[in-house]
């Protein structure tokens, strides 16, 4: 509809500024501008793309720059306004193209798309003249039209390069038909430029046979997860990075700042969202919160004494992260709105192929930082498809939708939901909670910290380390009940007791608030205010299992319907199923999802056996269950780095971790997972379909550490560059 509408305002806007009415040209081009800006925020809300492809979505440009430049100049002929209006204006138009260039400038650096540039020239041509008193002129007016109408038209977000390389009929052509007859020449390059998305459209989805690029497309009657390789990108040459990695979370922004500060600047960083953040960009839900200390979440080697509370709020995290990237010059290394649809090993060329939402691109290494709280889980409920109100995930979270006065039911009483239902509470009209598994709850000591306390941070960056150190011991030292002797865990568990007795009294909904398993086997919740929350008149604890949703209401097990107009669910993510593995083949065409069809597993939860110059970032058993999971990410990203620099440095092609030693691994982690807390008998997130936890390190993060404080070659099967792909049953040439 947006694109559509584009349309028709653009075209209207040049057939009025023709016709000389100025001012409604004017709004038309206002309306084009809005509405390509509302398009492409859907087009990444809703991951939908239009048919008419780039050409029609870059409209705006034809009619912003080839129509507004034109009517600048015609006022400039007829002295309609102010010089320094005219002028002003010009470096307006200018700058939003650059402002575009740099916004939309999202291939890697091989490729770069000038698109801002040849809009710009226009403006900054008619400015100049302006300033050079050049006397005006109609043919100063029609050269600057048709330059706008050519550069922009003809030429829509190409390189400058191939510019030069297009056959010489075709300037034979173009120059002379423009020269001669403009409106002609306008006429056929406005419907070549209105037209050629649709043919594009139908031409990238009609059948034909796969091009004969070794390697680039899977064997027959193998199905592709979540995209299939689209055959018209392999018949472009790919832009190359030397690395790629995808997500711009804690995990993905950690990687590359280390990358930058150790001089590897050959990178990109894929991110299907807007800005940065992962996580924190997409949970902007009501009360967003860490449950870790400010001190120790945050970067080790990038620490901020201005965390303005103990536990930071999501937007101060965000903030943080871009701050981080913006220090050390990510921007041109952040492809936004680039979501990987799919990843595929060539051994022969001993590199990934990585299909996105913009386009494919290989690289050399890949780094997986798609995180644990990517994917939301959302359970099944009967019924729910004929609910007339609105249904949404915590993680999809509106900041405009409007849920005052409003009869909301919560599905789940997770760590989100405990976050947000105290900020919910007060607005609603009426509140339902229902619990499945009632959690431990403990204080949230929070506050407010002091300027003296920033000051003395700033001043003193050895006071913070001691307090993130202090803050580190405390929580390590959990893990000693959650892994060698439960009994310690009990002075944890009055605490959590004593909470609950102090802020709810009446017994029968204590009762139902109080856990029957062991403190530790599910995410321990830190709140001061969810009891309260939930204590309220307008609010009721709903503890039988839901039965069926109708239109308008839900219907719980023991018969009872409420009435309700939302539904949130607050209900998690897919932390132990990892989805991104169904986009990723390793070598041999290898889906890893398949590979994983008995549990996720992965060396230090980073390499994977199959699958060369694959590095995730809090893979399988990586997350810390007592600490901040920065600190085991911090080491995976070392370990990758100190992996990428050992290849730079040997001339290595390809690195991958042997089996044996993969298997080894794992079998060592279930073993010290037998007895922990976390299989004491509970359901969690931990937990895979087969009851493997594939989630948590079972141990201190000082011993995950120690594990990956160097990239330890000798557990690879190692591929020098110069020769050919290894051949699997002879042996393997390895330093």
């Amino acid at each position: 509809m947006c694109t559509m509408a584009v349309l028709l305002l653009g075209s209207s806007a040049i057939l009025l500024s023709a016709a000389g009415e100025l001012r409604w040209a004017g709004v038309c081009l206002l309306g084009c501008f809005g509405l390509d800006g509302i398009d492409g925020a859907l087009a990444r809300r809703f991951g939908v793309s239009s048919p008419f492809g780039a050409q029609m979505d870059s409209l705006a440009d034809l009619c912003g720059f080839g129509v507004a430049t034109p009517l600048l100049a015609y006022h400039w002929l007829n002295g309609a306004a102010p010089r320094y209006a005219i002028v002003s204006t010009c470096a307006i138009l200018a700058i939003c193209a650059m402002i575009r260039l740099a916004r939309f400038n999202v291939l890697p650096k091989e490729a770069q798309y000038f698109s801002g540039l040849p809009s710009a020239m226009p403006a900054v041509i008619l400015g100049i003249a302006m300033q050079l008193d050049i006397e005006p002129a109609a043919g100063y007016a029609g050269l600057i039209g048709c330059l706008a109408i050519l550069m922009i038209t003809t030429f829509p977000y190409a390189k400058f390069g191939p510019l030069f390389t297009l056959r010489w009929w075709f300037w034979l052509i173009s120059i002379p038909a423009v020269l001669t007859n403009p409106k002609a020449a306008f006429g056929l390059l406005t419907a070549t430029y209105l037209t050629s998305g649709p043919a594009l459209w139908v031409l990238k989805r009609s059948p034909r046979p796969a091009p004969a690029v070794t390697g680039s497309s899977p064997p027959a009657g193998r199905e592709t997860a979540g995209a299939s390789m689209p055959q018209t990108f392999a018949q472009l040459p790919e832009p190359h990075a030397r690395i790629a990695i995808i997500g711009a979370g804690f995990g993905g922004l950690g990687m590359a700042i280390r990358l930058k500060q150790l001089g590897i600047d050959d990178f990109v960083v894929l991110e299907r969202g807007d800005d940065v953040g992962g996580a924190w960009r997409a949970n902007v839900y009501p009360g967003a919160a860490c449950d870790v200390p400010s001190n120790l979440y945050s970067y080790s080697f990038a620490p901020d004494p201005g965390w303005t509370r103990t536990f930071p709020l999501q937007p101060e995290i965000q903030r943080y992260l871009r701050r981080c990237a913006a220090e050390v010059g990510l921007e041109r290394h952040l492809r936004f709105g680039h979501e990987m649809l799919a990843a595929e090993w060539h051994d022969d060329s001993a590199h990934w192929r990585i299909v996105t939402s913009k386009g494919c691109l290989t690289a050399d290494v890949l780094v997986v930082a798609a995180g644990p709280l990517s994917e939301t889980a959302t359970p099944y409920l009967p019924g729910l498809q004929r609910f007339a109100g609105t249904a949404f995930h915590s993680a999809a979270w509106s900041p405009s939708y409007d849920i005052h006065g409003k009869h909301v039911a919560v599905i789940g009483t997770g760590a989100s939901a405990v976050q947000f239902i105290p900020e919910i509470q007060p607005e609603v009209s009426r509140l339902y909670v229902f619990q499945r598994t009632p959690p431990w709850v403990i204080p949230r000591w929070d506050r407010s910290k002091t300027v003296l306390e920033r000051g003395l941070f700033r001043k003193l960056p050895s006071v913070q380390r001691l307090a993130r150190t202090g803050v580190y011991l405390w929580r390590e030292s959990l893990i000693l009940g959650l892994t060698f002797d439960q009994r310690m865990l009990k002075p944890v568990e009055w605490l959590a007791r004593r909470h609950l007795r102090r802020q709810v009294d009446d017994p029968e909904l204590r009762a139902a608030l109080t856990p029957d398993y062991r403190l530790g086997c599910k995410r321990i919740i830190l709140s001061s205010d969810y009891f309260p929350a939930i204590t309220q008149p307008n609010a009721e604890l709903v503890t039988s299992e839901i039965r069926e949703v109708g239109e308008h209401s839900i219907v719980s097990a023991d018969g009872t319907e409420r009435r309700v107009d939302t539904i949130i669910f607050g209900t998690g993510f897919e932390s132990a199923n990892m989805p991104v593995a169904r986009r990723l083949r390793g070598r041999d065409g290898r889906l890893l999802a398949d590979a994983w069809g008995k549990g996720a597993e992965a060396y230090l939860g980073s390499s994977i056996a199959g699958y060369p110059n694959l590095f995730l970032l809090l893979g399988p058993n990586t997350v810390s269950g007592q600490n901040s999971s920065l600190l085991t990410m911090e080491a995976q990203i070392e370990y990758a780095v100190d992996a990428i620099r050992f290849m730079g440095g040997a001339d290595i092609a390809a690195v991958e971790v042997r089996a044996e030693v993969q298997a080894a691994f794992v079998s060592d982690v279930q073993r010290k997972m037998a007895g922990t807390v976390w299989s004491s008998g509970c359901t969690n997130w931990y937990l895979d379909a087969h009851g493997r936890n594939t989630t948590l390190w079972p141990g201190f993060t000082r011993a995950f550490r120690q594990r990956t404080r160097r990239f330890d070659h000798e557990n690879y099967v190692v591929r020098v560059r110069s020769s050919q792909p290894l051949d699997r049953g002879s042996p393997e040439r390895a330093l």
